[in-house]
């Protein structure tokens, strides 16, 4: 009964210790590519094929009704010759010492196998299609016929292949010669923009030409108006405005010398009769002649006016005309060195730049820069600079560069209008 009972202890503690060690894992085939069988029945045959290969080996196992076996035999023989060919009893080998590949045949069953880490891969490939073969064989198909099958195909896809081919190739003439095509496109319409281009320049110079010529006519017909008498209406409004009130004033220490030439000049027309009253007066004077209210003056008169300008100190070429109706006047000069005034004014170190915007509101007894008021001793230097280069303040007047090459003269009118002179060189 003790004997009993040391075994039963001795046999749990034997299971126990077991149950404590875990089971390893089955170990995982080496790059397995694919494995295969397949098998078919019809009266008394039955065939079974299983294909295996990896990285390492090939093999092939197949069992087969007798009949198959002399077809089989051929495949072998055709294919690896009888050279390393051993016929033994109930079977046929072909093997080489080294082991690299091994086919056995008999009766009823095909075993093949090729070390793929030793043999060539002319060899591994030979093996191979051998063992495709011998599948259709033990199958009951016939091979020519299979290889007739996968020709045709092989002949359908290279068919296909050169219709592709000959596609692409079409494709290829298509695509250069719609890039040609595009080409020529492109060249026409080069050309057809530099046409237009062309036509444009001269359209642009023939407008340019017409314009001037409509501006000459226009000066033509504005300086026929002036010496009868004729006022603008763009004149009549600027005399409506109130910027352009006129109090009489002293400006010889501003050196605005208009003061004293307006109140000479009326003096002197009302004393010759040339004018019956100094609340409307249109007078011009330019190159060498003079009029006033649409009358031209003798040429004594005009030696005298001419006189008193040049002694009040306007420049003998400063043409300039003058309008007046009850306290407002207008001052438009015709040949004033605008482009200078600026350049002057540069040198005497009051504006940085000749190629900056400047706007100057010249009053005569005030003047304001770009919005912003001038000291009395500035008001003067500017009045002087004006003075010398044929330019006249009066109230509501301005002198504008908007840039080099872009200046302006006169008065503004609504928005955008201008009365006066502006220059637009081409640069």
């Amino acid at each position: 009964m003790k004997n009993i009972s040391i075994f039963i202890m001795l046999a749990l503690a034997f299971q126990l210790a077991n149950a404590q060690v875990t089971p390893e894992p089955p170990a995982t085939p080496k790059n397995s590519t694919y494995s295969s069988s397949s098998k078919s029945r019809s009266t008394n045959e039955s065939t079974s094929v299983s294909v295996s290969k990896t990285d390492d080996d090939y093999k092939f196992r197949a069992r087969f009704p007798k009949n198959r076996y002399g077809k089989l035999k051929n495949l072998i023989e055709e294919t690896l010759g009888g050279k390393n060919m051993d016929i033994g009893k109930g079977y046929s080998k072909w093997s080489n010492d080294e082991k690299v590949y091994s086919v056995k045949l008999t009766e009823k069953s095909l075993r093949m196998e090729v070390d793929l880490n030793v043999a060539s891969p002319d060899l591994a490939e030979k093996v191979e299609a051998l063992g495709n073969d011998a599948k259709i064989i033990i199958s009951g198909s016939d091979i020519k016929v299979e290889r007739e099958i996968m020709q045709r195909e092989a002949d359908r896809m290279r068919r296909e292949a050169d219709r592709m081919q000959r596609e692409a190739e079409r494709l290829e003439r298509q695509s250069m010669r719609d890039k040609e095509r595009i080409k020529r496109q492109a060249e026409r319409e080069v050309a057809r923009m530099k046409r237009e281009q062309a036509r444009i320049k001269r359209d642009a110079q023939r407008i340019e030409e017409e314009a001037k010529r409509v501006e000459r006519e226009a000066k033509r017909l504005e300086e026929q108006a002036r010496h009868k008498g004729g006022v603008s209406s763009y004149i009549k409004r600027l005399l409506d405005n109130p910027k352009t009130t006129y109090t009489a004033t002293s400006g010889s220490n501003l050196n605005w010398i208009w003061p004293e030439v307006q109140e000479n000049l009326l003096a002197a027309l009302l004393k010759d009769e040339l004018i019956s009253s100094a609340s409307d007066v249109m007078f011009t004077s330019e190159k060498d002649r003079m009029y006033v209210n649409g009358n031209e003056l003798s040429k004594a008169k005009y030696e005298k006016y001419s006189r008193m300008f040049r002694a009040a100190g306007i420049q003998p070429n400063a043409d300039f005309s003058f309008y007046k109706k009850d306290n407002h006047i207008v001052i438009i000069g015709h040949n004033a060195k605008i482009k200078k005034v600026f350049s002057d004014l540069h040198k005497k170190g009051f504006i940085a730049s000749t190629d900056e915007a400047i706007k100057l509101q010249i009053n005569g007894v005030s003047i304001t820069q770009n919005g912003e008021k001038l000291t009395t001793s500035k008001v003067a230097s500017y009045n002087a600079i004006l003075r010398d280069n044929g330019i006249i303040p009066a109230p509501g007047k301005y002198i504008e560069m908007k840039k080099a090459g872009s200046y302006r003269l006169g008065y503004s009118l609504d928005t955008n209008g201008i009365v006066g002179t502006w220059i637009e060189e081409d640069r």
